[in-house]
């Protein structure tokens, strides 16, 4: 699979579920939370009940920050692309990549797996 077919069917949907769980813990009406991330009440249902991306695996700490400045109101598009422009930049997202079993035929980050380990 290419970097953004990964993306796409896994990592975004990871997100958007990861973000959805925090938002829920810290006490955020469904209602708000669909409002925020532009999601019907079943699709927040589904990621609650884990009935929607069940093979992929982020931590909480991962989208903290995301979550939080959504929550004041900022844009969950742009929130989002920028905590995997982080994840890129810091090489993080080849060790979710790889948590996960996947790994981009195109990837260039990569490498950086190899240096984040052994520190």
């Amino acid at each position: 699979m290419l970097s953004q077919e990964i993306e796409t069917f896994y990592l975004l949907p990871a997100i958007r579920k990861k973000v959805v769980q925090v938002m829920i813990e810290k006490k955020i009406k469904k209602k708000k939370i669909g409002e925020l991330l532009n999601l019907t009440k079943s699709a927040i249902s589904q990621y609650v009940s884990n009935k929607r991306v069940k093979n992929f695996k982020i931590d909480n700490e991962v989208v903290l920050e995301c979550c939080e400045n959504i929550v004041k109101g900022k844009s969950y598009i742009s929130e989002f692309q920028k905590l995997i422009n982080d994840l890129k930049k810091t090489g993080k997202i080849c060790l979710l990549y790889k948590k996960n079993g996947l790994k981009p035929e195109d990837c260039k980050v990569c490498s950086m797996v190899t240096n984040l380990e052994k520190k």
